[in-house]
């Protein structure tokens, strides 16, 4: 079971999105600054998500993991492998 490609929509709107939150980060306006900080944690929190669970989905090992993000062993398997098990894909 694949992800599904995105739509050339889809990827105007990712475009237009990144561009916005650019411009966010870059702005002289401090709370226009720090609410781009609090988007980029929520899509750094989402992509790590995403790639542990690939990188578990195909065989590697937690240890493996915590080198490739430069962790613990003990921090990305406590931050990752309760909500893989709520969510049945982790015994």
């Amino acid at each position: 079971m694949g992800v599904p490609e995105e739509s050339p929509e889809d990827k105007a709107e990712d475009k237009g999105a990144a561009a916005d939150l650019l411009g966010q980060v870059t702005a002289k306006d401090p709370a226009v600054g720090l609410s781009a900080v609090v988007a980029l944690r929520r899509l750094l929190e989402e992509l790590e998500r995403l790639h542990v669970d690939n990188a578990r989905d195909q065989g590697w090992t937690w240890q493996s993991i915590a080198s490739a993000l430069q962790v613990s062993r003990q921090s990305v398997h406590e931050k990752h492998a309760s909500r893989r098990k709520a969510t049945g894909k982790e015994s």
